[in-house]
């Protein structure tokens, strides 16, 4: 996997202002409007399923070298090896490889995924769950191309497998996954712990105890702010959107602002001096928030 000299920033999908440009008449121009805004990477959706076609992908493919953008993918939601029925979980699997083929196609060498569900409520059904979705991972990891790694995404709730201790299980276990930390939801499964540069930096730690330094050279961040409640990640919200109900939430923080913060992020990554790629999810904003993290990771002194 090729490294990066720099922290790569970039967004999710097709923010809201990519429509309100002059780039909007063609879904393909992503890649020129990024550029445009000195932003690096995109993450494509493919919630519902992978619909791309071929010739479009290829299309993708060479307008990201042109216009110098990284590509990932997010698999569709509906994966979810750890589920008691059989056909859920063969679908999943065959879903994988459709990720697979059009990141091969696209260009991208990193898959991002979601852990799910899993059957029952115990701890021990969770247990299950995590030994049958590292099971399902290891069954196809013959029939993979070795250059383009899965990505297993923290979870936003406390129903679904991928606390940050899962995740690490999973990358220990299975030789192609990597982890994606997502920041908001490893935020609201933990009830509101990220509210310092220190409280990430040590969850960046964790991963370099648990897997070594070297594969935070590979690490996939997620970052917004989030708004949690008893279960966890309730909705995504903006930089600079301020929590006017924070006295009412017992499970959010202190002050006027969702977290976690990009100053804080910003702070964690150059005190651990990595240079990851970074996603920016925030509500209707992703490249206002990519280009503040960005500006502010170039501006500051640390």
């Amino acid at each position: 996997m090729d490294l990066n000299d720099r922290p790569l920033f970039g967004v999710a999908g097709f923010p809201p202002a990519f429509f309100e440009s002059e780039y909007r008449k063609k879904r393909t121009n992503i890649f020129q409007w990024l550029n445009s805004l000195s932003l690096n990477w995109v993450e494509l959706q493919n919630t519902y399923g992978v619909k791309m076609k071929e010739e479009q992908a290829k299309e993708y493919r060479k307008l990201a070298s042109e216009y110098n953008v990284g590509i990932s993918i997010h698999a569709p939601y509906y994966i979810t090896l750890a589920s008691a029925d059989p056909d859920v979980v063969k679908r999943s699997i065959e879903r994988i490889f459709q990720c697979y083929w059009l990141a091969d196609v696209i260009g991208a060498n990193r898959i991002i995924f979601h852990p799910g569900f899993f059957g029952g409520k115990t701890d021990e059904d969770r247990k299950k769950g995590l030994d049958q979705l590292i099971n399902g991972l290891l069954s196809i990891k013959n029939d993979i191309p070795n250059n383009i790694y899965l990505y297993a995404e923290t979870a936003g709730k406390c129903s679904q497998l991928g606390s940050l201790e899962e995740i690490i299980k999973i990358c220990n276990a299975v030789s192609y996954v990597r982890p994606c930390l997502d920041l908001a939801h490893i935020h609201g499964f933990t009830h509101g712990s990220l509210i310092s540069t220190e409280s990430i930096v040590k969850v960046i730690e964790c991963v370099e105890q648990e897997l070594g330094r070297k594969m935070l050279d590979e690490i996939h961040f997620h970052m917004y702010p989030v708004e949690i409640d008893k279960n966890g990640e309730k909705r995504h919200r903006a930089f600079f959107e301020k929590n006017e109900i924070q006295q009412m939430n017992l499970f959010s923080n202190k002050d006027e602002w969702f977290y976690p913060r990009p100053e804080h992020f910003v702070s964690a990554i150059k005190q651990k001096k990595i240079n990851p790629i970074v996603v920016c999810e925030a509500l209707n904003s992703q490249e206002q928030g990519a280009m503040l993290m960005k500006k502010m990771y170039e501006e500051s002194d640390i």
